[in-house]
């Protein structure tokens, strides 16, 4: 007989499943215009966005505790050449053995963060974000066993941390920053959970995310 922890994981499973195709990064590109009028029709800013991209793949990790569920993210050690110190997913870029997008996301998930493939029970992924440094960015949702001995690679992960689904769902916990890139203004989603202030690609994803659980009842599974 299955234990109420992991029964309660089936059905978020299920949820996810179901809802995945409402994870669009077409969505929040079309936020992300919406809030940046001025940037629609701009050469500049639209080049950087549509220029020849790199794969790259990261791994959207939940987690299923006694508290509810979770989602698993990263500090970026301080000393990685790019991005360091921001929150991302277990991630990088494709590597020639990887025969596709989950096969690069459980790869990084091993390394970051010593998430073992079997420890991972992939759902399916989410449409491609763009990053901002020339990445296409595919993210793999799955379900992590709440049992994987998750310990940081210091080379790149300064720390672990998880932060509950019901947080991440309500979108009023979504705002938005005002940024620049290379001297123009623009609005991008970010979220601050505690001391943890997430922004950047790792938020897009997340909005994402909580746009999807929006036409679920996970939300109320995950308080359960």
């Amino acid at each position: 007989m299955k234990s109420k922890l992991n029964a309660a994981g089936d059905n978020l499973r299920s949820l996810i499943e179901a809802n995945l195709k409402h994870a669009s990064a077409q969505r929040v590109h079309d936020l992300f215009r919406e809030i940046n009028p001025h940037l629609v029709g701009d050469k500049l800013f639209e080049k950087r966005w549509s220029d020849k991209r790199k794969d790259a793949a990261v791994l959207v990790p939940i987690v299923y505790r006694e508290e509810g569920a979770r989602v698993i993210l990263t500090v970026r050690s301080t000393d990685m050449p790019s991005h360091a110190g921001q929150i991302s997913f277990p991630g990088g870029k494709t590597q020639s053995e990887d025969r596709g997008p989950i096969d690069t996301a459980l790869r990084e998930a091993e390394e970051e963060v010593n998430i073992a493939p079997a420890f991972v029970d992939v759902i399916g992924t989410m449409g491609v974000h763009k990053g901002g440094l020339g990445f296409s960015v595919t993210p793999v949702v799955g379900l992590v066993d709440p049992q994987a001995d998750l310990k940081p690679c210091p080379r790149e992960v300064d720390e672990i941390f998880e932060v509950p689904v019901e947080f991440l769902g309500d979108l009023a916990n979504h705002i938005i920053e005002e940024r620049s890139l290379n001297g123009i203004p623009y609005k991008m989603f970010a979220a601050i959970y505690g001391p943890y202030h997430i922004w950047g690609l790792t938020a897009g994803i997340l909005r994402s995310f909580a746009e999807m659980l929006q036409h679920s009842d996970f939300l109320q599974e995950a308080r359960r």
